[in-house]
């Protein structure tokens, strides 16, 4: 299998249409179906058998601040609820400022300057206010801070290179990529618009009778649903 063909393949499970959607209403139902258990087993408690919380920003800070959760689930958290399920009231996910403890550990400063430095990205990219909080010069690192503890030289080196200007200004390092997900409504790396557009660009770079052969192929597979179109 060629490098082409194997991108190809990735893209397509990457790529699949309204996946996040899928996963949500396939949750829902799941959800649903336990609650009616719940009902037929204990009608008291049928209906406080789940609980959701909207992630914020500021409570991400406080996972990471109190070493509660990791990134990954603290700003993975935070990503699903801004990137996903609360698209229309994404400007609440930003507004309450973070609480930095009275005195607060270098890690803990860095994860203030991190999330103030997140607020001014997300809030400039998705046309949103910046809120106040964010502007706070205390949320400045004084050495360069960098959001993976033991980076070594070559990641310090790309880090220094790509981090956004409000993690920089701040002096905070992480990639242009730390906001990367598939979901629909995101404009970061990664996004699906992104994942069709790299896509195209496979797609051009193959000989006609491969590429034919592969559409062929995928609008198989993808019968009903939304078709690759090339547009020259």
């Amino acid at each position: 299998m060629t490098s082409h063909a194997m991108l190809l393949r990735l893209f397509d499970v990457m790529c699949l249409p309204s996946m996040s959607k899928r996963l949500v209403r396939y949750f829902s139902l799941w959800y649903a179906v336990r609650n009616r258990n719940a009902y037929r087993n204990n009608k008291e408690h049928a209906m406080t058998t789940f609980q959701f919380t909207t992630q914020t920003l500021a409570m991400a800070y406080d996972e990471l601040a109190s070493g509660k959760e990791g990134f990954r689930v603290a700003v993975g958290n935070f990503m699903n609820a801004f990137f996903l399920y609360n698209v229309e009231s994404r400007q609440h996910l930003l507004d309450d400022p973070i609480r930095m403890p009275e005195n607060p550990t270098e890690e803990q400063r860095g994860w203030a300057a991190f999330c103030a430095g997140a607020a001014e990205y997300l809030a400039s990219r998705y046309n949103l206010q910046c809120p106040v909080w964010a502007h706070d010069p205390t949320y400045r690192m004084p050495e360069p801070w960098y959001i993976v503890p033991d980076a070594g030289q070559v990641m310090r080196e790309a880090f220094q290179e790509t981090a956004p200007e409000p993690f920089r200004r701040r002096n905070v390092f992480c990639s242009d990529r730390v906001f990367t997900n598939p979901h629909p409504a995101s404009k970061e790396p990664g996004s699906l618009a992104d994942l069709e557009r790299r896509r195209a660009e496979v797609l051009a770079a193959l000989p006609q009778a491969e590429r034919e052969a592969y559409l062929a192929t995928h609008h198989a597979k993808m019968s009903g649903k939304p078709r690759i179109h090339i547009v020259s």
